[in-house]
């Protein structure tokens, strides 16, 4: 039993380390994705850098959109690889002129993210070109979407000597909802409260 709660503190500290988001150093990679020191690109990193090139993206609607009014939805779809460059960027140009997409692509490939440990992460993110009476420009977008991805956690290295019963209650903390736990705790609880006196008992009808 000793044995068995030693694994599930090493199981529920790994599992804090890995809900604390971003952590450890690019190059401390374990042997298999989804260790507590792996380092997972946050989508705030990468729409810091899209905000960095905003004059980048407005330059590209100024040679190729000057004069359009309306160039429709436009939006940028991209991978971020391991080692933080950009992989398979395409451009979704609307009704815009298609000199745009180009410039667009060949833009995204100059960016540098931060390398980090997975899959690569992809990346969608809308380009809002404005034209009014101050002039043209391309707004900064506050939000990248990402696809989300599973991570996996650790493989846990249990001893050969384990009890079944033991196994099963630690497959049922893995899986099971917390739901279902919590009311599992509550049917022990009230299994394990004294029963009321014979005296609390309300009379029979008659």
């Amino acid at each position: 039993m000793i044995r068995f709660l030693l694994v599930l503190a090493a199981l529920l500290c790994a599992s804090s380390a890995w809900a604390q988001g971003p952590a450890g150093d690019p190059k401390d990679r374990l042997d298999h994705p989804g260790a507590p020191t792996d380092r997972y690109l946050d989508p705030g990193e990468i729409r810091d850098v899209l905000h960095g090139v905003t004059d980048g993206f407005y330059g590209c609607f100024r040679s190729h959109a000057r004069g359009t009014r309306d160039v429709g939805d436009v939006a940028v779809t991209f991978k971020v690889g391991g080692s933080g460059a950009v992989e398979g960027a395409i451009a979704e140009i609307g009704g815009a002129p298609e000199a745009l997409g180009p410039c667009l692509v060949e833009l995204l490939g100059t960016l540098e993210f931060a390398a980090h440990d997975g899959d690569p992460v992809e990346v969608s993110y809308p380009l809002v070109y404005q034209v009014d009476q101050r002039g043209a420009r391309v707004l900064p977008y506050p939000v990248v979407f990402t696809k989300p991805r599973p991570v996996r956690l650790p493989l846990l290295s249990v001893p050969l000597d384990v009890a079944p019963g033991e196994l099963t209650m630690l497959e049922r903390i893995l899986v099971a909802p917390a739901e279902e736990i919590r009311a599992d705790q509550e049917e022990q609880q009230e299994d394990a409260s004294p029963p009321s006196p014979a005296g609390d008992e309300a009379p029979a009808e008659r």
